[in-house]
């Protein structure tokens, strides 16, 4: 991991993930309900290294990933992943269930859009579930004008960064 912003008085700090952090991921897995990781992964959990690698399946430049870290743990994870070499990439964020509604998300996503935009980004796309009223509002806070199209109980946008 590469220190980003360091903690502050309650706050967790913020660093960029590497290929290797798979036993600091690993960990969050063990924080989140199955309800919180269902929402992260439209599936369930069964194998928490399969997921692992997908989440830290990055490069810094196609796919890349910020972490929330708070006492020496992993308790957020935002991604994203570059659609097809476009100036587009999926955005995917799961937090730890005991630090959800502290701002980690919008935190997690501001430090991450920079990186993005340096990358060439310009938009990110998003799937949420209908009922994940928590993402919803982040999204909202975030993009305010965005509109989603649902199909299925998910709804699919995008937002510019």
């Amino acid at each position: 991991m590469v220190e980003i912003e360091a903690p502050r008085s309650g706050h967790p700090g913020l660093a960029e993930l590497e290929p290797g952090d798979e036993e600091a991921v690993a960990g969050l897995f063990g924080r989140m309900s199955s309800q919180s990781l269902y929402r992260r992964f439209f599936s369930p959990v069964l194998r928490v290294e399969q997921f692992t690698r997908l989440v830290l399946r990055i490069d810094g430049h196609e796919r890349a990933a910020v972490a929330a870290i708070a006492d020496g743990e992993v308790v957020g994870v935002a991604q994203y992943s570059r659609v097809s070499r476009a100036s587009r990439a999926d955005l995917a964020i799961m937090v730890a269930d005991a630090w959800q509604r502290q701002g980690l998300g919008t935190r997690m996503v501001a430090a991450l859009a920079v990186r993005a935009a340096a990358e060439g980004i310009e938009a990110f796309t998003v799937d949420v579930q209908g009922d994940n009223h928590a993402a919803m509002r982040l999204l909202h806070r975030m993009a305010p004008g965005t509109r989603l199209a649902f199909s299925g109980g998910v709804g699919e946008g995008e937002f510019h960064i």
